[in-house]
């Protein structure tokens, strides 16, 4: 074998090595490289390989069209300028040192090997260590504008154990390995902060809480709600049930307007006593809405070690989060009783639940697919 012909099948070992490394993380059932949002990070001994999905919005000067997305002759025309954006805002650290950039490679969005217009890409990226990284972390701003661009869910692989982040613009650094505990705790926040930002979801606990007065009430339709969305929030987190989100989230606002007609049409909020017909509507909407709650996981790895701290502090997160505004509501409408006596009582639930029902179906117009 000449020297030619060993250096050229080194050089193909080495690409296959590399190639093997970064698709590692995935699973071979998956059709595209990685979904939207979300980033993996696969360590190997003192080398660090990423697959990052960038949204196009996240970068400058790019979008030559100003469409919101990129050709692939766009990225073509502007592979080094996307190169060197994504170089200096995605850090990753290992004892407050930055890892050396071996590459960044640009993967163009495809069907079956067909490049097309999209608005995110993927990029590859390896850096090297001096030492094998133990407690590596993640610094970046690669955060898109539109709607539902405001976060990245990352998971990160070691020697068969992973752990699992999601970043925003608000919480944009992150350091892996730390312990269950640590995960639990980081995903408290996580599951607070996105329920408090979920319009949906809060007007959806405003719809139930409105429609009747009384303890039991109250306490039954939130039990309800808060044990069906932790079911399929754990389903679909663990990979065992998915729903896509074109179902999923017009389906929520369809439950912020049907629950609403309800209280609407029944006009009447002097109940006392649990009625299970609207506790078992209560449910089913819940079912939804858990899977609603999973997508801001993202594709969690089902095989990390510290998935059950994951799940549970989100979970714990979001119950903190919707009691904390149930509590707020139901001293709403004490104090509307308190002020404005009965007259208020009953206007104030029926304004809320006319309120609710107009937003829902805003909401459900834009998120039907009708173009």
């Amino acid at each position: 074998m000449t020297s030619a012909v060993r250096g050229r099948a080194k050089t193909m070992w080495r690409l296959l090595t590399v190639v093997a490394a970064l698709l590692l993380p995935f699973s071979a059932a998956e059709a595209h490289l990685l979904p939207k949002q979300n980033a993996t990070m696969n360590i190997v001994g003192s080398a660090v390989f990423c697959v990052v999905s960038v949204p196009v919005s996240a970068l400058t000067g790019v979008d030559d069209d100003g469409n919101g997305l990129l050709s692939a002759q766009e990225i073509q025309r502007h592979t080094a300028a996307i190169q060197s954006q994504f170089e200096h805002r995605f850090h990753v650290r290992s004892a407050g040192v930055s890892g050396v950039s071996v590459f960044t490679w640009l993967v163009p969005p495809q069907d079956d090997q067909v490049p097309h217009d999209a608005d995110y890409v993927v990029i590859l990226h390896r850096a090297n260590f001096a030492i094998a990284p133990t407690m590596p972390m993640l610094e970046t701003d690669l955060f898109g504008t539109k709607t539902g661009e405001g976060q990245m869910t990352i998971t990160v692989t070691r020697a068969g154990a992973s752990d699992v982040a999601i970043l925003t613009p608000g919480s944009s650094t992150h350091t892996f390995f730390r312990g269950w505990f640590a995960t639990f705790v980081d995903f408290i926040g996580v599951g607070a902060t996105h329920i408090w930002g979920g319009a949906d979801h809060l007007l959806f606990l405003l719809t139930i809480v409105v429609a009747a007065a009384g303890w039991r009430y109250w306490f039954a339709v939130v039990s309800s709600f808060t044990v069906a969305h932790s079911i399929t929030l754990s389903l679909s987190a663990l990979n065992l049930v998915r729903i896509p989100p074109g179902i999923v989230e017009p389906g929520i606002a369809a439950s912020i307007v049907a629950v609403a007609l309800l209280n609407l049409l029944r006009r009447d909020s002097s109940l006392t006593t649990v009625k299970w017909s609207r506790v078992g509507v209560v449910f089913a909407c819940g079912l939804l809405h858990g899977f609603g709650f999973a997508s801001a996981i993202g594709a969690m790895s089902v095989s990390t070690s510290s998935r059950i701290a994951t799940l549970a502090g989100f979970n714990v997160g979001i119950e903190l989060g919707q009691f904390l505004f149930v509590g707020i509501a139901l001293l709403a409408v004490l104090v509307a009783k308190r002020v404005g006596g009965d007259k208020l009582s009953v206007r104030a639930p029926m304004f809320a639940s006319g309120l609710a029902a107009a937003l829902g179906v805003v909401m459900l117009a834009q998120r039907l697919p009708l173009h």
